[in-house]
């Protein structure tokens, strides 16, 4: 995402190039954003070469170049498509002056500037007035793409830099455009915090229908800057939202190509993203959620993971982490798809609980259908020879009580948005309450924390029986991914199939124990099918 930062800009004209460490000297007390334009002018020549620099190229020693956009009505999208990651540019207008300084920054959602498809404005049209907090890549691509568009009357854009660039745009016919300098110039709008209530869209935890119906005489939605975070529907119901949400909401299904004749009566939404924490049953969570949305918007959704490189489960650079282990709902395959008449590509996305809610809104009544099982035959073959061990690992599963503990990222490291989980000593202390209530005589134990495990085992001894998965320990801000960044090939398979399988053996057992919610219990319970004498989830 690129954004406009605050910095200053300076122009030093010398015959010769100083050396990096008087550079340095000079950024010493400057903001990082501030940039340097070095002239350097021959005696000789009448012209002389430029470099543009700044704190950051200093400190990464980069070589230096000369880099500055133009003013004009593309100017984020080309910083968008050249400018590296932290670097700050400068805008310059025709006469040389510094308009402002924009810097690209790491955002999940990902804009392709393709237009085949269509702009999706049902959230949009909820609204009758919009807040643009900033100038940045995504509000001037609302402004320029979305307001001719939308059903509101009232837009306010604010930041005093909307003056430079506006005046670039077409005009919006029947829309009030008021620039503000900062939030606090709008009646009735404050910076937001937690007691800050928007007018919003008659927002309730089931939320409001897709047509946006509601009773308000006004509402009004603030798109803010910034990273959202897997929090509470809270923030959606004082109408307030970011700019990633919204440029997934409305952008899903604008990139389309053509790739082939197939399916004419189809129109198909590939699904990738960058999933680099997240463990197989999140992933599912998010991508299913974004597939749902996409079937009752008339797609029929497919998969194609390749942009997650640092995922444990992929093995080298695009690797396909969904089809190694799974099949396509609806029952085409990912060759059909890309011979199909109609295909649109979805941008990066993070599809929390605020996302998450807005599309189950459409979609709550919409399942997912794997006509031929959702794992495919080279999964299905690893469990089925590991199930054919099943007497060394749930020798009697009729009298054995499934155990789930997650640690590891649950426990030494607790990410924002995870539920909390229990501790072994909780767990423990739990099988103890129940041992002469349930029917068990064994416990099979299911985690992926070699330090739980152990405690597990010495507190049971052979009653206790697990898989030989590898297990693993980390240090307090240390994820299990970074325990998997040099990849062999094979490897992520291997450690996708033993967590399919272990959970798959947690299903068949006659209870279940877990230490808290994730997406490993939501699985064994579909797969048990209701059979489980007994069930317990902590809610620490």
């Amino acid at each position: 995402m690129v954004i406009s930062v605050p910095g200053e800009y300076y122009v030093y004209e010398t015959e010769q190039l100083p050396d990096k460490e008087s550079l340095k000297e000079f950024f010493k007390e400057l903001n990082e954003n501030d940039v340097l334009e070095l002239r350097i002018r021959s005696s000789e020549e009448s012209e002389y070469k430029v470099y543009h620099i700044s704190k950051i190229i200093l400190q990464l020693n980069l070589d230096f170049f000369a880099l500055s956009l133009e003013k004009a009505e593309n100017t984020f999208e080309q910083m968008a498509r050249i400018a590296p990651h932290e670097v700050p540019i400068p805008v310059l207008d025709t006469e040389g002056n510094c308009v402002s300084i924009l810097k690209k920054i790491v955002s999940y959602y990902e804009h392709f500037y393709r237009y085949e498809g269509e702009l999706d404005l049902f959230f949009l049209n909820r609204y009758d007035s919009i807040v643009l907090e900033g100038i940045n890549e995504y509000s001037v691509e609302i402004y320029k793409k979305v307001l001719p568009r939308w059903k509101g009357k009232e837009v306010f854009l604010v930041s005093p830099e909307w003056n430079d660039y506006v005046e670039l745009f077409p005009t919006i016919p029947g829309i009030t455009v008021t620039i503000l300098d900062c939030l606090e110039q709008l009646e009735e709008v404050h910076v937001p915090s937690d007691e800050t209530t928007f007018p919003a869209a008659n927002v309730q935890t089931s939320c409001t229908d897709i047509k946006g119906n509601t009773n308000n005489d006004r509402k009004r939605l603030l798109i803010k800057e910034g990273t959202p975070s897997n929090e509470s529907i809270e923030r959606y119901k004082r109408g307030i939202m970011y700019y990633d949400e919204i440029m997934t909401l409305t952008f899903l299904f604008s990139y389309v190509i053509h790739p082939g004749k197939r399916n004419p009566d189809k129109k198909f939404l590939l699904i990738d993203a960058f999933f680099r924490i997240e463990g197989m049953f999140a992933i599912w969570e998010k991508v299913f959620t974004v597939a749902r949305y996409a079937l009752a918007k008339g797609y029929t959704p497919v998969f194609q993971i390749v942009s997650s490189d640092e995922n444990i489960y992929s093995d080298h650079e695009s690797d396909d982490i969904w089809n190694k282990f799974f099949r396509q709902p609806g029952g085409y395959t990912i060759d059909e798809v890309h011979q199909s008449s109609y295909l649109a590509l979805s941008p990066n996305m993070n599809v929390l609980n605020v996302m998450r809610c807005i599309m189950d809104e459409v979609s709550n009544v919409i399942r997912l259908i794997w006509p031929n099982g959702i794992f495919n035959q080279q999964v299905k073959a690893y469990i089925q020879e590991r199930q054919e061990r099943q007497e060394r690992f749930l020798p009697c599963p009729e009298r054995t009580l499934g155990v789930l503990i997650r640690g590891t990222d649950y426990t030494k490291t607790a990410l924002a948005g995870h539920n909390r989980h229990a501790s072994p000593e909780m767990i423990i202390e739990k099988i103890g309450e129940i041992e002469n209530l349930w029917e068990f005589d064994s416990i099979f134990l299911s985690t992926e924390d070699e330090e739980i495990c152990t405690k597990i085992k010495a507190y049971y001894g052979d009653r206790v029986s697990y898989t030989d998965q590898e297990r693993y320990t980390i240090e307090p801000g240390q994820l299990l991914v970074d325990l998997h960044v040099e990849k062999k090939e094979g490897e992520g398979f291997r450690l996708g199939a033993e967590y399919l399988c272990t959970v798959h053996l947690l299903s068949q057992c006659c209870s279940l124990i877990a230490s808290g919610n994730c997406g490993a219990v939501t699985e064994a319970l579909r797969q048990n099918d209701g059979k489980y004498q007994h069930v317990y989830v902590f809610h620490p």
